[in-house]
């Protein structure tokens, strides 16, 4: 009798496991990582991209004293290594949901972070102009006993939100060496 009523709960535990698992599958699986308080900027540059592959590109890299210009035809994948300074500066994870304040106005977005919050992303300003995005600038900080590095982003867009350029600046001094300066400025033809 034992044997067989032991059986019986098995089986009636193995069925609502498995149909617990049934329900688990069915539903999308959710990134926890990921939230949606702050402008979207990977998913926004992601759209952008694909609109843009292989359109020229005009860039001057100076670094220091020195300077170079290129100039090319980036596909999707290039186009995320050249605005990868922008993909990183993407907030919105767990970690960060309530570090930033957001300020809204007329044509403008500011997600700045909070004193006494950690994170190397200190300000992002969305510019609109009738609702859509004209430019989005990054400011970035890292600041330590060894190492100081500054560097600012900005990517402009015109009208119908194609990308039309993008600049950074960076500054860095690591203890011992001289500082560094880059900027580097790209025209989209």
């Amino acid at each position: 009798m034992i044997t067989g009523y032991r059986n019986s709960l098995l089986l009636m535990l193995a069925g609502i496991l498995l149909i617990s698992c049934k329900e688990e599958e069915s539903r999308p699986f959710a990134n926890p990582t990921q939230i949606d308080t702050y402008f979207p900027v990977s998913d926004f540059l992601e759209e952008k991209i694909k609109k843009s592959e292989g359109v020229a590109v005009s860039k001057v890299i100076q670094f220091n004293e020195e300077s170079e210009e290129v100039r090319f035809q980036p596909d999707q994948e290039a186009w995320r290594k050249e605005l990868d300074f922008f993909f990183q500066a993407d907030i919105n994870k767990a970690a960060f949901a309530t570090a930033y304040s957001t300020k809204e106005e007329e044509g403008l977005l500011v997600h700045r972070l909070k004193p006494g919050e950690k994170g190397t992303i200190k300000e992002i300003r969305v510019q609109k102009r009738r609702d859509r995005v004209v430019s989005i600038r990054v400011e970035t900080l890292n600041d330590n006993l060894f190492y100081h590095s500054e560097v600012s982003g900005e990517i402009r867009l015109d009208a119908e939100e194609n990308l039309t350029g993008y600049q950074l600046l960076g500054n860095q001094k690591v203890w011992f060496i001289s500082p560094t300066r880059l900027r580097v400025t790209a025209e989209i033809e």
